[in-house]
């Protein structure tokens, strides 16, 4: 007699959509599923399900305990690469460059077009010039669905693999992988939350309406400096050229540095906490000068607040391994949790929306993203303006009009 099929999700808020479910059925009768707001989510083929339940086994949201308190905190910057090119202090480049170079493999979130669509997904990595794929925020969730059989087959293959993501998408790993591996390491990012891709692409469609077809998207570009400030190169009646957007002036940056388009997990997210999941957990250091304004007294070149300072946290013995082995090019100046963590309330509790979610959500489920533009642009009135000339500032003329 066959098994019953499990039932996999019976409240949006226990699932992160990292496939991991999906990637562990052996009869391949789970698919990743958009809702009406493009949130994907696991569902059975019950004519192929044969109930043997590893769907349930490997999903890390609902079990699984993979968190650990960190041990040592530090402000991190790179010394070796050129920090400009990452999001902050250019931590995971510098340590990704490093781990490349001595052999291993690297995976993280890369946006790539794939079929004339700008899609978001973890790959693997092995040549240093293809690291650049992996660098830079990424504001939207990322495909996990063919990494985690592909991180598993290199491990079991002898091959050191630093994996970096979300804390939910590093414990989906841990829970697939169902051991410990001594040629792992692993990264958590300091995550607020993730909108849909379906989201992120029907955005993509309204840039490409109003400027030309865009062909490629960078999420923060520090030649127009740290306040979020996004790229699209466009192309519009055969020429290309770099349309830079102030997140004051996006419905897509607006709602998402509000908290208004996560996934519903997000605001509930159990990994929003001090224990962490990952080896190393890194991010930006917000409020740095406040903290450690010893930094900023001329003896401390290579901080520098205008291009960016990271954050990092030891929480592993292997953590600690990969720092020795591998942070040769990183300048470490020793921090407190807390210093961290008063700008990253993330590190202590999950994303809050500070507005109407549920409008927002709303509208975009029965009347597509062009009408939730609209409402933003009503919304924010004349502000708008205000953020479009910023975004055409130059990084040098900024700081000139700060000092």
């Amino acid at each position: 007699m066959k098994n019953a099929s499990p039932i996999l999700i019976e409240n949006k808020i226990n699932c992160c959509g990292c496939a991991a479910c999906q990637t562990a059925c052996p009869v391949n009768a789970i698919n990743m599923v958009c809702d009406e707001c493009g949130f994907e989510y696991p569902v059975i083929d019950e004519k192929l399900c044969i109930g043997c339940n590893k769907c349930k086994n490997v999903c890390a949201y609902i079990g699984g305990d993979y968190k650990n308190s960190p041990k040592q905190s530090f402000a991190a910057v790179s010394i070796t690469t050129d920090i400009m090119n990452s999001a902050s202090g250019g931590v995971f480049a510098s340590l990704a460059t490093e781990f490349i170079n001595r052999g291993g493999t690297v995976v993280g979130c890369a946006i790539e077009n794939i079929n004339q669509k700008i899609t978001p997904h973890h790959i693997a990595v092995e040549h240093p010039e293809d690291l650049q794929k992996l660098m830079g925020s990424k504001y939207v969730h990322s495909d996990t669905a063919k990494i985690l059989e592909k991180t598993k087959v290199l491990l079991n293959d002898g091959k050191r693999v630093l994996f970096s993501g979300t804390p939910c998408q590093v414990a989906a790993l841990y829970a697939y992988l169902g051991k410990k591996y001594d040629n792992l390491f692993t990264i958590d990012l300091i995550c607020h939350g993730v909108p849909s891709r379906k989201m992120f692409w029907d955005y993509l469609n309204l840039l490409s309406d109003k400027y030309g077809t865009v062909k490629d998207f960078v999420f923060r570009d520090k030649r127009r400096g740290l306040t979020f400030v996004a790229r699209a190169l466009c192309n519009k009646n055969g020429k290309e050229y770099n349309k830079y957007i102030q997140y004051g002036e996006s419905s897509y940056y607006s709602y998402f540095l509000q908290g208004n388009t996560y996934r519903d997990c997000c605001y509930s997210c159990k990994y929003a906490c001090e224990e962490r999941v990952g080896d190393i957990t890194i991010g930006d250091f917000w409020g740095i000068k406040e903290q450690h304004p010893e930094l900023f007294d001329g003896k401390h070149k290579e901080f520098d607040a205008e291009k960016g300072i990271s954050c990092l946290t030891q929480n592993t013995k292997n953590g600690e391994k990969l720092i020795e082995a591998y942070g040769k090019g990183l300048s470490l100046h020793p921090t407190t949790f807390n210093k961290i963590a008063k700008e990253n309330k993330q590190l202590l509790q999950p994303s809050l929306a500070k507005g109407d979610r549920d409008k927002i959500m709303c509208i975009y489920k029965s009347d597509g993203y062009k009408a939730l533009d609209d409402y933003f642009l009503k919304q924010a009135g004349s502000s708008v303006v205000i953020a479009k000339l910023k975004a055409k500032v130059p990084l040098w003329m900024k700081k000139m009009i700060k000092n």
